[in-house]
């Protein structure tokens, strides 16, 4: 069980523990980098070349965690012990075998669908699966593991999906098929009821939201409850303890270089500019940085004159600040989304509810800003859409949210690029919402 989680957490090797996979996200509006810098640019220039050198490595730990995912459900069978523990971690692996195809169709399209756990040469000429055949795989799994995990995540590890984290994910799934390429708008309604589920039972599952940003992004190596709060529905956690399993994305990977930071990301400056002032802007930037020997920038002052993103350091306070690594566990998935995802789905399948309105109202509240009332269908879809990015910004949705609204929606960020962030190289296609497997792969 653990090797088929292994594939999502090997730092330096493959997996999600770094800054790749956040690097494959720049083409969304919210992210940007130095110009000039190779592979990191081609996503944000809409220019991805199959020798890009972020994508293999989240690849290859996609396709590694499913094929741990594969060897567990074709020999489960075969195990001794306790039959009940064997039936959770068979719904573990169709959860992880789901998860890897979700990250893997929307950077990539199509891909080889593969479900043996045996290698066979056969396997090297593999062709891409339909996008719609390995969504069916998606749903199939998850389904799946709905159907036996439990309402706790087995042993209370925060790593293990329980039911509510594997419905959430779903409601996410629905919310995309819904979209570009698919474009089944009858999932929105699926979106929505799948979300709803996971709200109605938040209690239940451990989830809710938090009162205050300051919580949700303490980034302490050693931080309250582990660095775990009640947003977390989908996590991989980390450890100093072993350097395969260090999180190498809280740390220098997202620091100016000012304070030795390595200078990969930050915000684009009309992002930045647009971005409701606020509690949350508070948490979700840093004004200025301080350097270990007490110089204080601001961050129209730094090298690369951007505002780099708080939630992606580690904090102030924290004695190991100035290191390149942390242990803060990686958020894939958390409450505040799932509540976005009702309230933009419940909408665009038909009307908002009062529950809608109580999640997006939440949200907007702990922001400091004013409640929506009386909006059409239409306006309300809108604004949950646009409230997605702000909460969730920088934290690898924001991309696909432009990806599933289509091309329009990305030629129309575009057109707000402020000049002095990276341009695209050329006009964008719809070739572009997706990127080329890698050439290793291909190799």
């Amino acid at each position: 069980m653990e090797g088929a989680y292994r594939g999502w957490e090997n730092c330096w090797g493959y997996g999600f523990t770094n800054g790749w996979a956040t690097e494959m996200t720049l083409g969304g509006d919210d992210l940007t980098c130095p110009p000039g810098t190779g592979n990191t640019q081609e996503y944000d220039r809409y220019d991805v070349h199959d020798t890009n050198s972020s994508a293999p490595t989240v690849y290859q730990g996609c396709y590694k965690a499913i094929q741990g995912a594969n060897d567990i459900l074709e020999h489960a069978d075969n195990c001794e012990g306790d039959k009940t523990v064997i039936a959770q971690m068979v719904a573990e692996a169709h959860f992880i075998r789901a998860a890897s195809y979700f990250w893997l169709v929307r950077c990539h399209g199509e891909v080889p669908l593969i479900t043996a756990s045996q290698f066979d040469p056969s396997a090297i000429e593999t062709n891409p699966s339909p996008v719609a055949d390995i969504y069916n795989l998606i749903e199939e799994d998850l389904n799946a593991a709905i159907s036996t995990l439990g309402d706790s995540r087995r042993n209370g590890e925060m790593g293990r999906p329980n039911k509510g984290t594997a419905q959430a994910l779903l409601a996410e799934v629905y919310l995309q098929e819904a979209g570009w390429p698919l474009n089944k708008t009858e999932d929105y309604a699926k979106a929505a009821d799948m979300a709803k589920t996971v709200i109605e039972n938040r209690q239940k599952y451990g989830f809710d939201f938090e009162d205050s940003y300051d919580v949700l992004w303490e980034n302490k190596d050693n931080g309250t409850n582990n660095n775990y709060n009640k947003e977390d529905i989908w996590v991989i956690p980390t450890s100093l303890d072993n350097g395969n399993a260090n999180n190498a994305e809280i740390g220098y990977w997202a620091y100016p270089g000012e304070i030795g930071g390595w200078d990969v990301v930050f915000s684009e400056y009309t992002w930045f500019n647009e971005f409701p002032e606020g509690p949350r802007k508070d948490a979700t930037f840093a004004y200025t940085v301080t350097s270990d020997q007490g110089k204080v920038w601001r961050w129209q002052d730094l090298k690369q004159a951007h505002p780099y993103y708080k939630k992606l350091m580690k904090n102030p306070d924290e004695s190991t600040y100035y290191q390149y690594n942390s242990q803060v566990p990686v958020r894939q998935l958390r409450f505040s989304q799932t509540a976005l995802t009702y309230a933009e789905a419940k909408a665009r399948s038909g009307e908002p509810d009062d529950l809608a309105y109580e999640m997006l109202n939440t949200i907007r509240r702990r922001a400091g800003l004013p409640e929506y009332h009386g909006l059409s269908a239409a306006d309300f879809a809108e604004k949950a859409y646009e409230e997605r990015g702000w909460e969730l910004a920088g934290e690898k949705v924001r991309w696909f949210d432009i990806e599933r609204m289509g091309l329009n929606k990305l030629k129309e960020i575009i057109a707000k690029k402020d000049p002095k962030d990276n341009q695209p190289l050329h006009e964008v296609t719809e070739k572009d919402l997706t990127f080329p497997i890698p050439n290793h792969d291909v190799l």
